[in-house]
């Protein structure tokens, strides 16, 4: 009947809207054809997007807008104020990488703002103990897992670092620096608290999942995933207790913030081999693919900065192929030459 073949079409049309937003927000599990195929259909792209522009008017009443005019500015006065010294391996590298984070050239200024910097590096994992400190140092575009003599599993992500003292760890408390990010199952003991140091922030736990990433290029953040986490700010008094599914964000006053997070699974994909960008700007994500690939980034428009997207890919797949996935949902174009991530025209 009429009415029949009416349900089927709307069916059919909400059908491939929902294959649109998929494909919208995780490119990755199409193939080039499937995407070819599915964007051949403007109308139903351009209703697609504006579901996600839907999406992130209403995630931008929970997460405040980076200022991208004071950053540029702010960017500036630091580059005419500092001299660059040389890159080094290792702490050196780590203690250096805000030196990095929008690194301003006049004499490249029509060639855009470098936001990241590829670097000479090692290829494989670093561990050693100089004077009773452990240190593991995990390079760019790798992971490392590792157990702690008390039983906690911690997973380092790429350009990440943890020290400990070794004939210390344990005795009263177990006390870990972390510098980068790391996924942490604590290893349950009531007498002798976990505490994990990074800069600005630390947290002190007895057992628990959480998970901590503290990168120049972005604000601090801890997220909870299970158990309880007391979260100290280094800089003030303030602390607060977080439950799980809730993030500890540092803000730029070096005040403490509760963030509650809808999917934890989505901040430790990284831990699992995947990018997972949830309504993040785009100078969030490439300096992600940057620290993962260890190219440069530059942006031609700072407008283009502020850009979120809802994005998802396979650390496995080659840097070519993300960029050609980025482009199918970015709205500014990407481009890879040589070792070098360019936004804009």
């Amino acid at each position: 009947t009429y009415n029949n073949k009416v349900r089927i079409m709307k069916q059919d049309s909400e059908d491939k809207l929902a294959r649109v937003l998929e494909a919208l927000e995780n490119p990755s599990s199409f193939t080039k054809e499937e995407l070819d195929s599915l964007f051949a259909d403007e109308e139903c792209v351009q209703n697609a997007r504006t579901i996600l522009s839907a999406r992130e008017a209403l995630a931008r009443q929970q997460v405040s807008q980076p200022d991208i005019n004071k950053e540029w500015n702010a960017f500036e006065r630091r580059h005419r104020k500092t001299s660059v010294i040389p890159w080094s391996i290792g702490l050196v590298a780590a203690a250096c990488i805000a030196l990095l984070f929008i690194l301003y050239n006049p004499a490249a200024e029509d060639k855009g703002l470098q936001v990241f910097e590829a670097i000479q590096a090692a290829h494989t994992v670093r561990q050693e103990t100089i004077n009773g400190l452990m240190t593991i140092e995990v390079p760019r575009g790798m992971q490392k897992q590792i157990t702690l003599p008390d039983g906690t599993v911690v997973t380092l992500n790429a350009e990440s670092s943890l020290s400990y003292a070794v004939s210390g760890f344990g005795k009263d408390i177990r006390m870990v620096t972390l510098q980068g990010e790391g996924l942490f199952d604590v290893a349950k003991d009531s007498l002798h608290p976990f505490i994990v140091r990074s800069d600005g922030l630390s947290a002190r736990v007895l057992g628990t999942v959480f998970n901590v990433r503290n990168y120049a290029t972005e604000k601090m953040k801890i997220t909870l995933l299970s158990g309880s986490l007391k979260v100290v700010s280094a800089q003030r008094a303030d602390s607060l207790l977080i439950r799980p599914g809730e993030q500890a964000v540092l803000t730029d006053k070096h005040e403490l913030r509760t963030v509650r997070t809808t999917q934890t699974a989505d901040i430790t994909a990284w831990s699992e081999g995947s990018f997972y960008f949830d309504n993040q700007t785009l100078v969030e994500i490439l300096c992600e693919l940057g620290r993962w690939y260890n190219v440069n980034v530059v942006f031609r428009d700072k407008e283009c900065m502020n850009s979120r997207l809802h994005f998802k890919a396979f650390r496995n797949e080659s840097l070519a192929s993300i960029i050609e996935l980025l482009n199918y949902v970015s709205k500014n174009p990407v481009v890879l030459e040589d070792k070098t991530i360019i936004v804009g025209k």
